[in-house]
């Protein structure tokens, strides 16, 4: 739990890209009104299987890679179900592992950092991926954030910031709990929420904004997101 004295302020949009640039983790937090979660994100091109060690001990472990529709197209991605009952609409492709002779299971902290690397690899194809897999690409909306304030977008948008290439890795951060003596459970689980993520960012180093400061700073940049009238009509992703 985060203590008393946690300082209860964001980093800037500007901070936070200048870190992910550099490729280390950030914290990005959704509304209270939406899933009111932090994730880590990063950029799968900077990821590594230290980096993977990490994000799976801190998190639900569900690893994510959110990519644009351009590339799950590029990578024959399909969504998971044709009926999408998500209640974020959160856009779930086939999962993956990278198909390579170092590839084991694909449940490693190797095996899922190089499918994550992989999905940012110019030089990949729909051959370089086994599917069902142990890694959940997501496919984010062309508008980003300013269409849909999620952390599939945030993620896609972090890259092209940092002039990345557009394939984040997110994943829910979680509260551990209270141990229970002798017993093989924890008291009390759950997802980290604000004063928490703000406390584990203080802890590691790690740069925490959310994703309403990154729509402002997007509209201030770029204006408002219009869709096109390909999208309009309904025959966009």
């Amino acid at each position: 739990m985060p203590s008393s004295d946690i300082i209860h302020e964001f980093d800037t949009i500007e901070d936070t890209i200048t870190a992910f640039k550099n490729g280390e983790f950030i914290i990005v937090l959704d509304s209270t009104s939406r899933e009111n979660e932090g994730d880590l994100i990063i950029a799968a091109s900077d990821m590594t299987p230290e980096k993977m060690a990490f994000m799976v001990r801190h998190t639900s472990g569900i690893i994510c890679t959110p990519i644009p529709p351009s590339l799950t197209t590029q990578f024959a991605l399909p969504q998971m179900v044709s009926d999408n009952e998500d209640p974020n609409r959160t856009a779930y492709t086939i999962s993956i592992d990278a198909n390579h002779p170092s590839t084991t299971t694909g449940i490693s902290a190797h095996d899922r950092s190089l499918t994550c690397t992989m999905l940012a690899d110019a030089k990949s194809s729909p051959q370089s991926f086994r599917r069902p897999g142990h890694v959940f690409p997501l496919r984010a909306r062309e508008g980003g954030v300013r269409e849909r304030p999620g952390h599939t977008e945030a993620a896609v948008d972090f890259c092209k910031l940092a002039g990345k290439p557009p394939v984040g890795v997110i994943c829910e951060i979680v509260e551990d709990g209270e141990e229970v003596a002798g017993q093989a459970i924890r008291k009390e689980p759950g997802m980290l929420r604000r004063d928490g993520c703000l406390a584990f960012g203080k802890k590691w180093g790690l740069k925490t904004c959310t994703i309403e400061a990154l729509v402002e700073y997007l509209e201030e940049k770029e204006g408002k997101w219009v869709k096109n009238d390909e999208q309009r009509n309904g025959n966009g992703a």
